[in-house]
């Protein structure tokens, strides 16, 4: 957790989040590796599938609440802007 603290201290402009990690790993880069521009890997492992799939579903639930709470307009600007 002092890692991704840190990160957000270091760089306040990009927003941060905190990612579990199933044991018996320790980082995230044990599981999950940049492929590519916008492509992931992820390992075959239980752990790893557990750990990808419990944060993209903590990422798309705080994402539909926030959308909840902005009119259409500006999250649709505002995501449609990241995607780009």
């Amino acid at each position: 957790m002092l890692g991704a603290q840190a990160v957000a201290k270091a760089f306040p402009e990009y927003p941060t989040t905190i990612v579990r990690v199933t044991p018996p790993a320790v980082h995230l880069k044990d599981y999950v590796s940049m492929a590519g521009p916008e492509v992931m890997a992820v390992g075959r492992s239980e752990a790893a599938q557990q750990t990808f799939l419990v944060n993209v579903l903590l990422y798309f639930t705080l994402l539909l609440a926030r959308m909840k709470t902005m009119p259409f307009e500006v999250w649709h600007s505002h995501f449609t802007a990241q995607m780009c």
